[in-house]
């Protein structure tokens, strides 16, 4: 499974092996990530191994709340990819598999002699 985030004002959603499989975890990272000021809520899906956190821009910073997470070994930012990375690599999948479909209808189209 591979480290995912996307953040937007106020909401951070990360995916981690951490909670993957795991409800026991996502119960402790849910309480233990309630605990800092300014978190607003935090739901885990342990099939996804996803959390999507609701925080307070006045009272903490997306950074922090990714320190947090990191210290913790929850998650682990250099490893993450975004959600631009992951458009980009099912794109060049879908592209792949479209090369490859005209290819193989080219070279079985020409008949030779």
């Amino acid at each position: 499974m591979d480290y995912y985030y996307n953040l937007e004002p106020g909401r951070l959603r990360i995916r981690t092996p951490y909670l993957y499989h795991n409800p026991q975890n996502a119960v402790v990272f849910e309480k233990n990530l309630k605990e800092l000021s300014g978190i607003v809520t935090v739901e885990t899906n342990p099939l996804t191994g996803s959390a999507l956190i609701h925080f307070d821009e006045k009272t903490i910073r997306s950074d922090q709340i990714v320190g947090f997470l990191e210290k913790h070994g929850y998650f682990i930012l250099s490893k993450a990819k975004t959600s631009d990375e992951v458009i980009e690599q099912a794109a060049e999948k879908v592209l792949d598999a479209v090369e490859k479909v005209a290819i193989d209808s080219i070279e079985g189209g020409i008949v030779e002699s």
